[in-house]
């Protein structure tokens, strides 16, 4: 039978963001193509993976009863070290989707590639843009089984129905394609900047060609300020996240307020100029790649998320590095073209550290 009503707003599933230090869940209206943020919540952890993975359905259950969340639907992403990433060369049928045995090929070309069992993976790919110099034209995903067996069950356990276990890095190309219109031409990034690692996500139009680690996270960032300034963790913490850095003898001002406090900025810039030059040079580096493999594309943007891009002053010294211009993602929703819409209530949710649950929701 064939419905001749269709809801034009309907709620997304509920996109689950488990990371290192904690849960995001967020929720939205879909119409057509836009996404309004309907509900978010967030839960923090300080305890040992081992624990975390035991407790994991509570905490999952805790994060939930904070926000207004519609129907028990969800989206569950995957993190490195349980998925690799592998840059891949298929026979033009596979591209096609000609080859009855596709799977297999992939299968098969992945399995050179990773240290896994054949027997304890599941492999999945997507297709690159065509480029007329020699490159990969794939990437092949493989992910542990036994880690997506558990996080379904931690989901089913919280009293959800887990519809898909999506790829992080995946999720945060969807999320970055929605905050502007990206051209075929345009060599794009997401910068995940979390508290154990940054990972970098490059993307040709709306197409990731190529995901990285970048450097270490926001935790190694305030370790150097708690070495350098004989500080406790904690102490480190609350500096770097009230002050920032400031671009010492670069006239450039990043840090608000009067002048202790810009000295204070410049001093842990000091603490981390070594982390923050590499991580730089890094994604200067992919960019580079990106662009001799798509030779007359268009460099365009950085867009800053997680946790560690909600630093003062980040924004600025990555765009006095690369040469390019970076963003938090925060400051691309009032853009044109931009398909989210995000008016949080207070400060406590920033859109940057929800970017791989926004990305999640938007995948079904």
């Amino acid at each position: 039978m064939v419905s001749l009503l269709t809801r034009r707003n309907r709620r997304t599933p509920i996109g689950i963001d488990i990371g290192a230090g904690g849960v995001r869940a967020i929720q939205m209206v879909r119409s057509s193509d836009r996404y309004t943020v309907a509900t978010v919540a967030a839960t923090e952890w300080q305890s040992n993976g081992a624990d975390r993975d035991r407790e994991l359905s509570g905490r999952i259950r805790r994060c939930l009863r904070q926000g207004d969340f519609s129907g028990r639907n969800t989206t569950a992403g995957l993190e490195p070290p349980a998925v690799e990433f592998h840059a891949l060369e298929l026979p033009p049928a596979v591209l096609a989707g000609e080859d009855a045995n596709a799977v297999q090929v992939v299968r098969w070309e992945v399995g050179r590639l990773t240290t896994q069992s054949s027997d304890a993976i599941e492999t999945r790919h997507w297709v690159l843009p065509p480029t007329k110099i020699p490159a990969p034209n794939a990437i092949g995903v493989v992910a542990r089984r036994d880690v997506i067996e558990a996080r379904l069950k931690s989901c089913t356990r919280a009293g959800l129905v887990c519809m898909s276990v999506d790829v992080g890095a995946v999720a945060l190309a969807r999320f970055g394609a929605a905050l502007r219109t990206w051209s075929g031409e345009e060599v794009w990034g997401v910068l995940d900047i979390g508290y154990g690692e940054a990972r970098l996500v490059m993307c040709v139009g709306d197409i990731p060609v190529l995901v990285r680690r970048a450097g270490p996270g926001g935790h190694t960032w305030t370790e150097c300020i708690a070495e350098s300034l004989q500080l406790s963790a904690k102490a480190a913490e609350i500096q770097k996240c009230e002050h920032g850095i400031a671009l010492v003898g670069r006239g450039v001002r990043v840090a608000s307020g009067d002048a202790p406090r810009s000295e204070v900025s410049g001093i842990l810039f000091s603490a981390l100029r070594s982390e923050l030059k590499y991580l730089a040079s890094e994604v200067k580096r992919s960019y580079e790649y990106v662009l001799s493999c798509y030779p007359g594309r268009q460099v365009s943007d950085l867009v800053l998320v997680g946790g560690g891009a909600t630093m003062q002053g980040l924004p600025e010294f990555m765009s006095d590095s690369l040469g390019i211009g970076v963003r938090r993602a925060s400051d691309c929703l009032s853009d044109t073209g931009c398909r989210l819409l995000y008016e949080p209530a207070d400060d406590v949710h920033p859109l940057e550290v929800l970017a791989q649950a926004t990305g999640l929701a938007m995948g079904v």
